[in-house]
């Protein structure tokens, strides 16, 4: 029997943005393209791409047909926050990372973290908005 109608309802699309004052764009660009088969790597991950200019939200500065220091992660289970906690040093150093989790209902969550305690925070709350979908 096919799973497919329960992983549509409980996949989250997921956006990371990170900043740098002190880095230059490329730099931050390559970081986040460093990043990405790690977090390719992380159970429930059906996609992490880099975020097209197309796509991209505005105001958003681009590079290379890309939106610099974003990508998109597309999971199907919260194992990703978990995951995600699990490359804290990665996701932050001296970085500030912006997330927005969109569900497949539309309702969204956004956060904000400059250091280890709001990114533990920030990924904790991101996991009850998810158990919160998946509940209803």
């Amino acid at each position: 029997m096919d799973n497919f109608p329960e992983r549509i309802n409980n996949h989250m699309d997921i956006t990371l943005t990170f900043q740098a004052l002190e880095l230059d764009n490329e730099y931050l660009q390559f970081e986040v393209e460093r990043l990405l088969p790690q977090i390719r790597e992380i159970e429930g991950v059906e996609q992490a791409v880099l975020i097209s200019v197309e796509l991209s939200p505005d105001g958003s500065k681009a590079g290379g047909g890309f939106v610099l220091g974003a990508l998109k992660v597309i999971a199907d289970n919260s194992k990703i926050i978990q995951g995600l906690m699990g490359l804290n040093n990665a996701l932050l150093g001296n970085k500030t990372l912006k997330m927005t989790v969109k569900a497949t209902d539309g309702s969204e969550f956004s956060g904000e973290a400059k250091n280890r305690d709001d990114l533990e925070y920030l990924l904790q709350q991101a996991e009850e908005f998810y158990q919160r979908r998946v509940q209803n």
